[in-house]
């Protein structure tokens, strides 16, 4: 599977920003508040409207409650009394069958249109998408920012164990199907073992008659457990990210934003190793952003998409193949010397 192209025009400071063939393992670099948040939260955005309510198309009201929703209270409709139009354009090929997707917000009832092998069509989004390219993407599409509880979506999906929510608040429950296959459990407790020298084991203690479930790690040299709240921010985020990581057999496209908070420089370079051949062996998507020198030392120039924002709007240069004469990526991002913006 490879995405050809991704562009998004009129979303938030996206004003019209193109992506050319980015590399499966690809982190968006910048300072903060330039917008590497915006391409993650659209690309959601139109993950929602697929998969939670295919039917949003022919139904205004579930359209304005997903727009609001997904632009985190900024309205869908102020777009247009702008004449700013909001579209996502995405081509993704899977062997020989090339399939578009544009999400035009042209009109309440007919928002989404499709192309696949050169045709056009103007009918509904899910009835178009369900056998397309871009939906074998999108169909494990999770977007991570770990801790962040306003970013919060839609409850129902707190009590799910299929996937980790925006926020990894289901944690618990995720974790717990992913103990219950021996493979994926070895795997885990070794990289847990690996990034936190201390770890022995970790379960997942289940009270039936409340349906709560309760995390808790063992150390080396204690019999006594401790829970969520007693571990570091470090640990508890290691967890999410193996937990993103392993929650599905099939390729994955996931968008991780600051994968680095809390953990150190060792943690940091081992996991871009893990998401990279993840990337090369199971055919995942893993976009991260970021803005740490540590996780930008360990990329190559083809895994880097810089982010800036000009007089508001958010543009991004990809660096494919650019020489750095030996320069290390973060000391030459830090000098200026890759374009694309001051890291600060």
């Amino acid at each position: 599977m490879k995405i050809e192209k991704l562009r998004i025009k009129n979303f938030k400071s996206l004003v019209d920003l193109e992506i050319i063939e980015p590399n499966p393992f690809s982190v968006f670099v910048g300072a903060n508040g330039v917008g590497k948040s915006n391409i993650f939260e659209a690309l959601e955005f139109f993950y929602y409207v697929n998969s939670v309510y295919p039917d949003a198309p022919g139904n205004p009201k579930v359209s304005q409650k997903i727009t609001f929703q997904m632009f985190d209270g900024v309205n869908l409709l102020s777009f247009r009394e702008q004449n700013r139009q909001a579209s996502i354009e995405l081509h993704v090929e899977v062997g020989s069958i090339h399939s578009s997707i544009y999400s035009t917000g042209s009109t309440e009832n007919d928002l989404f249109y499709i192309v696949s092998d050169g045709t056009f069509s103007d009918r509904s989004f899910s009835e178009n998408a369900k056998n397309g390219a871009a939906n074998k993407l999108f169909k494990n599409f999770s977007r991570i920012f770990i801790g962040q509880s306003r970013l919060e979506r839609i409850n129902a999906q707190v009590r799910s164990n299929e996937r980790l929510t925006i926020t990894a608040s289901n944690l618990e429950k995720v974790l717990k199907r992913l103990l219950f296959d021996e493979n994926r459990r070895e795997d885990m407790i070794d990289y847990l073992r690996l990034l936190i020298p201390e770890f022995e084991r970790l379960e997942i203690h289940s009270d039936n008659i409340g349906g709560t479930d309760t995390l808790l790690i063992y150390e080396k040299g204690s019999d006594k457990p401790f829970n969520r709240s007693l571990i570091s921010d470090g640990t508890y985020n290691i967890l999410c990210l193996l937990t993103a990581l392993y929650q599905s057999d099939e390729p994955q496209f996931l968008c991780i934003e600051e994968p680095e908070n809390g953990l150190n420089p060792f943690v940091v370079k081992e996991l871009v190793n893990l998401f990279r051949n993840a990337c090369e062996e199971k055919g995942h998507y893993i976009w991260l952003n970021t803005h740490s020198q540590t996780l930008v030392e360990a990329l190559t120039p083809d895994e880097i998409i810089l982010v800036d924002k000009v007089n508001g709007e958010t543009q991004v240069k990809q660096i494919k193949g650019m020489d750095l004469h030996g320069i290390p990526t973060d000391e030459a991002w830090f000098s200026g010397a890759l374009g694309g913006g001051t890291p600060w």
